[in-house]
Order: structure tokens, then sequence, then C-alpha cells
């Protein structure tokens, strides 16, 4: 009886599904500190709060990076970030105090707060089927301020299309600019609008590698909740660590 009971446990013990690995646990509970969403705040608007995006800490934890889109057309002095998590999250007016047009992404500074910083990959990009995961606030908007996490492979190393100007905001340099073939990510996950600017990470040890750009939705952004679809896209950390250079700070 002892014997049988004992290959009943085995053959039950083998069909019940491991749980979710360790590592990938611990990276969330590390990364999400780090993790802000960015938006504007004017007492005298309704709602008088409106996301916009995500970005994360760096450098000396007084900086927050995001995409530079994310950022565009704030209105002066309503600039902000989220930290913390629901109804707990507190607000910290930032400024932007440098950008990269070509690659997209902004470096803000934080008025009276540091967080902990990611640290950023200095190695070569990254090669098609590398596994990557990222953390922002998918659709914030209507879900409210909960970071989510994400995890997948770079598909492709591709072009990826610059957003649209109208023809009377092009100035001699963008025109040049156009001509540059700037790279990026294509990757499996999808994130959703929102996630724009949040940080994708190598899941084997945390270094940031890239910035989710962009997502392509079959639909309007306000059905991309319910009906998600499309193809995201990030930016290698390779630029932003030239970035943080300039501005004195350590990635």
């Amino acid at each position: 009886m002892r014997r049988v009971l004992a290959v009943l446990a085995l053959l039950f013990s083998a069909a019940v599904p491991a749980r979710a690995d360790g590592p990938i646990v611990e990276l969330i509970a590390a990364v999400k500190p780090s993790v802000v969403a960015i938006g504007t705040h004017e007492d005298t608007r309704r709602p008088q709060d409106v996301i916009l995006g995500t970005g994360f800490a760096v450098g000396d934890g007084g900086h927050i990076l995001t995409a530079l889109h994310v950022v565009r057309g704030a209105p002066a002095g309503s600039l902000s970030i989220y930290v913390g998590t629901g109804d707990n999250a507190e607000i910290f007016r930032v400024k932007q105090v440098a950008a990269d047009a070509d690659n997209d992404m902004a470096l803000l500074k934080i008025e009276g707060r540091k967080l902990p910083a990611l640290r950023l990959f200095l190695g070569k990009p990254l090669s098609e089927g590398e596994e990557v995961a990222f953390t922002g606030y998918p659709v914030g908007a209507v879900y409210g301020l909960y970071p989510a996490t994400h995890r997948g492979i770079v598909s492709a190393v591709t072009p990826i299309a610059r957003a649209q100007v109208r023809p009377g905001d092009l100035t001699p340099d963008m025109i040049k600019a156009l001509d540059k073939k700037i790279m990026a990510y294509q990757l499996d996950a999808t994130s959703f609008p929102g996630n724009s600017g949040g940080p994708m990470v190598d899941p084997a040890d945390g270094a940031v590698v890239g910035v989710i750009n962009s997502t392509y939705v079959q639909e309007t952004k306000d059905s991309a909740a319910d009906r998600p679809s499309g193809i995201t896209f990030a930016m290698p950390i390779q630029p932003a660590i030239e970035m943080l250079k300039k501005a004195g700070l350590e990635p």
C-alpha cells in the first residue's frame, strides 16, 4: 500500500506545474521602485492629473529618463512624475534638462526627491532572440498608477518610423535627419499607450538595455485596453548613455 501511495505521489507532483521562476519575481521587485509615471498636474484643471507615459530613475537618482515624445508639448510648469502606487502616489515636479531628438529620449530633473537609479547596460546593442522585460504604466489614464511588467524577446532589429510632423514645422536640420536610419528593437511582447518611456531590462541582471518607444495599434488608443494588438518598439540604451555623460551623470 505504501508503495502505491508513493507512486501516486510521484505522479501527482510531476503533473503539478512549477511556480514562476524566482529571478523574474526578484527582478520586478528590484525595478519597480525606480519606475515612475509621467504626466502633467494642474490644480485648476479637471482632472488635475493627466498620465502621459513612463520614466525611470538614472544617474544620481535625481534624474528621470523617458521618451521625448512623452513630454513634448507639456504645458510649462506642469510636468510631473508620480512615485508610488494607486492613490498613495506622490507627485513631484520635473523639468527637462537634455534631449536626443534622433533617438526620441529626454532627461528630466526631479525637484526635491531622489529615487533608486537603474543601471544602464554598457555593452553592445542586443541581437535578435535575446530575452527582455519591461515595466510601465499601460493605459495609465484608465487603469491608474499600477505598474505592470511584460517580457519577451527581441524579434527584430529594424529601422523605426519617425513621428510625423506638419510640413510647416520642418527645419533644414530636421530634413537632413530624415536621411538617418535609426535602428530600434522590435519586440514580440505587446505594450500599450502609457508604456512609452519605460525601461526595458535584461531579465538576468536588471540592467536597462532599451527604452520603450512606441506601439502601433490597429484600433484607437481608447480601445487598446480591451482590443490589444500591434507591434512594440524600443530604442537601444546606448544613445542615452552618451546623453547622461554630457550631463555629467554616471550611467
